[in-house]
């Protein structure tokens, strides 16, 4: 397997979008829509790390609405934050933080110095690094294939419950067989405010990427980084058998 003992600084994203104490959440989710990003750093007045807030975080938090899917409650972020946050010195080597996102369960990691964020390495930077190798092992050796599915035409707040009984980040959107489109934290956050009984493919993201079991990783992290997807199905004659995630790409590294 190929040497992935870079430095994070060279991978890691910077600056680092923050939200400060005191802020809701919001205006935590404008920013996650209006940056693209899946989790903010928090930090207090001197711009010192203090926890992060995510994606998971706001859906745990939200708050049945009349009418409406949920609701995202206006309260600070500090009050449902993780904290402290991961945290790797600008030192740190790629593997380390691939092995504490395996180990936790994160899709990041912040690079702070002096208690100041000064980058995040993100399981999508990790397949950067396995793009680069080239790496030619099949995809089918990390893939899981605990595929969580749920139907086109079934109600969005049937895709959210099962988004957060499942645990995973996003359900593959299925019509009979064939996949059509990823329900995920985002698709939901952003379909919050429609009736619960809006079909899923009202809100699924038709972006997906579908590649056969024997392509290389390298080859999958390209075409994942070019069409930004964070999900590679993987199908054959028996219609999609796995799934690859961003995680999935920290356990070549391990």
């Amino acid at each position: 397997m190929a040497n992935f003992e870079m430095r994070v600084t060279e991978y890691m994203s910077s600056p680092v979008e923050t939200i400060r104490i005191g802020q809701s959440l919001v205006a935590a989710n404008a920013l996650f829509s209006e940056q693209g990003v899946s989790a903010l750093g928090v930090i207090n007045d001197a711009g010192e790390l203090k926890g992060v807030v995510s994606r998971t975080d706001l859906l745990h938090a939200a708050v049945f609405a009349q009418g409406e899917t949920f609701r995202v409650p206006d309260r600070p972020v500090e009050e449902i934050m993780k904290s402290p946050a991961l945290q790797l010195s600008p030192d740190a080597r790629l593997t380390e933080a691939a092995k504490v996102m395996l180990k936790e369960h994160v899709h990041r990691i912040f690079v702070a110095s002096g208690g100041k964020p000064e980058g995040v390495v993100s399981t999508r930077d990790l397949m950067r690094a396995v793009r680069e190798k080239r790496l030619k092992t099949p995809i089918s050796e990390i893939a899981s294939g605990s595929v969580v599915k749920v139907n086109a035409d079934e109600p969005i707040a049937l895709a959210v419950d099962r988004l957060e009984a499942s645990n995973k980040h996003g359900l593959v959107v299925v019509e009979g067989d064939f996949p059509v489109g990823i329900f995920d934290q985002a698709c939901a956050l952003d379909a919050r405010r429609l009736p619960p009984g809006t079909a899923v493919e009202n809100a699924m993201n038709v972006r997906i990427l579908i590649l056969p079991a024997g392509m290389g990783m390298g080859r999958a992290a390209e075409q994942a980084l070019g069409m930004n997807v964070r999900r590679i199905l993987i199908e054959n004659d028996r219609g999609v058998t796995g799934i690859v995630g961003g995680l999935d790409f920290a356990r070549v590294m391990g």
